[in-house]
């Protein structure tokens, strides 16, 4: 297949990073500064000017409209770096604005999906690093990139002067004489300083050098990834319709109520804290009182504020630093910051988000929204909702109290909405990673559980107190608290041990997510239970950790259950029983000891913990991303870790197979958050059924033993 390597570089009024990417492109003000692009394996960079690009395209030369024609009537591939970005500025400025000819929607591709594909990092600078290509980003090109890009510094300031004094704000002598002087230049033009502008030219050019290497150097996603590439633009295209009038009042209320806050937080601080986020302030303040906490994150305020150990003025100050802090304050503001004349916000999806494969939330981070804190009637679930729209501010006051954000962060999910004459469809995979992984492992009795529509967690709590299933099930139906806690522990079990966690972690985290309060003994036993039940579940961990360290250790193709290991290229692969490759860079061996902590009895009879060292083992070393997903560090793999990512990844498969198909049905697809779909379509042409059977028919790549459940529902707004 031909293919070319096009760049944009572009300058707006508008704010990219608040906006996003279709925003950005449909403002009047944004303009491509240049263009450059290269036929792959030919040495010529082709270069369009700003003076050329921003031209109707009957103007520009016939040789380049000859060129550019061929290259769409020869059915070429358009690769970018980051092609959602390029593709905004093609049709929605070069076509529509200026006429140039339609790039076909599946010709694009993408190298920082294949790089996200490849688990190294997504930017251009920190992929050609990694892949250490002959020619890399110019980064002496950003200061030029941010000169040229968006408005002068001095009509910002002017700009900003005269905007403070129409809104009645004090300013000093030197903002009212920048107010009277007349308007600067909006932007730096080339006449301004050529050199500027010669250096971003170069700076376009060497990147699209740098990605035709980086193209060249990674494999192309496999057919069946490009079409979930390819879906995932499609949808962030299509953009969600969100509820605009009703989050325009919950900003104005919000707006009032912050301010309220604001002025109690100076008051009650004698002015030493003005602001939510003054960290310094805070912890400073709670110092006078005698309370000293290590920073203010939402973990730490709320277990703060359940201590009981605060005087009232204290427990308001962390009260309000709660209330102020809410991400769904945030949210709503980038709700009408990215949404568009017609009520849509676009690129809201990141493919390949995590290493694993899923996507992950971009813009308004739908993947994190909070949950709901109000208790929801299943009869009317939309009932705050309906309250919020319908009444004043007084008197939602008087129903959900007199702080009204934990309300609107309750119904944040409601604010999507489906398009005029459509329904939303929705549905969530039910325990698809205890399937998958029962699935990997051959789990057999899991397995039998699962398929006959029993619930593990009683299953595992059964495991743990040799009491039958029927019993403690019959139990938990009438509601008695042993049974429940079982079954509440059978839960933490299954969903948290299949991925070989130490007995000290589950401990923590099984309070953390399910307010167990379990001691060291019970955490050990409970551990020790899950493994005995499950003991397929640990052959896998090893069976993963074997096979890798054979195919570093001899460059053979090792299969391991479903899965096959092999090295190549500088990554050690990871085919999944979809054909889809994991990608871990630099893999190598090294003799590791581990250092874990057991419990045992003293001379006393006293349980203590004990530090230990296990004996020196091969272990595989990689590089992976680190938490900001820019840069590379170095990790250790074990057979837990292999494990948790196959699972999450065979689960996404799954998930991204049923939003194929469910599209296709005309099922417009807007969302897949986790393991949930979330669609809308024509009213009175779909049905839960319908919907339930395509997100849960099973895969061509999958054995009927496979257990696939999925609840849908369908209905007015999206809720949880």
């Amino acid at each position: 297949m031909k293919r070319l390597t096009l760049d944009f570089e572009t300058r707006s009024m508008s704010d990219l990073k608040r906006e996003g990417a279709y925003k950005y492109s449909l403002d009047p003000t944004t303009q491509p500064t240049c263009l450059a692009f290269k036929v792959h394996c030919q040495p010529k960079v082709y270069f369009l000017r700003f003076e050329v690009i921003n031209r109707d395209w009957d103007e520009q030369p016939e040789e380049l409209q000859i060129l550019w024609v061929s290259f769409l009537t020869n059915g070429f591939e358009f690769s970018a770096h980051n092609a959602f970005f390029e593709r905004c500025i093609y049709t929605n400025v070069l076509v529509k604005r200026y006429g140039w000819p339609s790039i076909p929607v599946l010709s694009w591709r993408c190298t920082a999906a294949k790089a996200a594909a490849c688990a190294i990092p997504r930017s251009l600078e920190g992929a050609g690093t990694v892949m250490n290509l002959s020619v890399q980003k110019d980064k002496r090109g950003y200061n030029a990139v941010m000169a040229t890009c968006k408005p002068t510094k001095q009509w910002s300031a002017w700009t900003k002067a005269r905007a403070e004094i129409a809104a009645g704000k004090k300013v000093g002598p030197k903002k009212r004489e920048l107010a009277v002087k007349p308007e600067p230049p909006v932007f730096l033009e080339y006449e301004d300083n050529p050199a500027t502008w010669e250096t971003l030219y170069t700076y376009c050019k060497i990147d699209v050098k740098t990605e035709e290497k980086l193209d060249e150097a990674l494999p192309d996603l496999i057919p069946q990834e490009q079409e979930i590439w390819h879906l995932n633009q499609k949808l962030n295209w299509r953009g969600l319709r969100v509820d605009i009038p009703t989050i325009k009042k919950i900003v104005g209320i919000m707006a009032l109520e912050s301010s309220m806050k604001l002025k109690e937080l100076d008051k009650l601080t004698m002015g030493i804290v003005t602001k939510p986020g003054a960290r310094r302030s805070i912890l400073e303040f709670l110092a006078l009182d005698g309370i000293v906490l290590p920073d203010i994150k939402a973990k730490t305020v709320d277990d703060a504020l359940k201590g009981g150990v605060l005087s009232d003025d204290m427990r308001r100050l962390l009260e309000i630093r709660k209330a102020l802090s809410k991400t769904s304050t945030k949210k709503y503001q980038a709700f009408l910051s990215r949404s568009g004349l017609d009520q849509r916000i676009r690129d809201t999806q990141l493919y390949h988000g995590a290493s694993t494969g899923r996507d992950t939330g971009a813009g308004i981070q739908p993947h994190n929204f909070p949950r709901g804190a109000i208790r929801v009637d299943k009869n009317r679930p939309y009932a705050a909702v309906e309250n919020v729209v319908e009444c004043d501010e007084g008197l939602l006051r008087i129903l959900y109290g007199e702080s009204l954000g934990i309300l609107f962060s309750s119904i944040l999910r409601n604010m999507i909405i489906p398009s005029e004459g459509f329904e939303l469809f929705v549905a969530d995979f039910s325990k698809i990673e205890v399937a998958v992984l029962w699935w990997l492992a051959d789990n057999w009795p899991g397995l039998d559980v699962l398929n006959s529509g029993k619930d593990p967690y009683i299953y595992q709590a059964a495991a743990n107190t040799g009491k039958s299933y029927e019993e403690i099930e019959r139990a938990v139906n009438a509601g008695e608290d042993w049974a429940l806690d079982a079954r509440q522990l059978g839960k933490a079990q299954v969903l948290g041990a299949g991925f070989r966690m130490g007995w000290k972690r589950f401990r923590e985290s099984a309070y953390d997510m399910y307010r167990l309060k379990l001691t060291n003994r019970q955490s050990v036993d409970a551990i020790k239970n899950y493994r005995e039940a499950n003991p397929p579940v640990v052959e896998l961990w090893s069976a993963y950790e074997d096979a890798a360290i054979e195919a570093v250790e001899t460059g053979k193709r090792v299969k391991a259950g479903k899965c096959e290991f092999q090295v190549s290229g500088g990554f050690l692969w990871v085919t999944l029983p979809s054909g889809r490759n994991l990608a871990y860079k630099s893999p190598s061996i090294v003799w590791r000891q581990i250092t874990f902590t057991a419990l045992e009895v003293d001379a006393n009879g006293n349980e203590v913990e004990v530090e230990k060292t296990g004996a020196p083992k091969k272990t595989i070393q990689i590089l992976g991303l680190d938490i900001s997903k820019k840069n590379m560090r170095v990790e250790f793999m074990h057979g837990g870790i292999w494990t948790e990512n196959i699972t999450q990844a065979v689960a996404r498969d799954i998930m991204m197979g049923s939003a194929v198909r469910l599209e296709k049905a005309d099922y417009r697809l807007l969302l897949c958050v986790h393991d949930e779909a979330l669609t809308e379509k024509v009213k009175g042409k779909g049905s839960v059924w319908e919907f339930e059977s395509i997100m849960c028919e099973r895969p061509e790549w999958a054995d009927k033993h496979l257990p696939i459940q999925a609840k849908a529902w369908v209905g007015p707004r999206y809720r949880k």
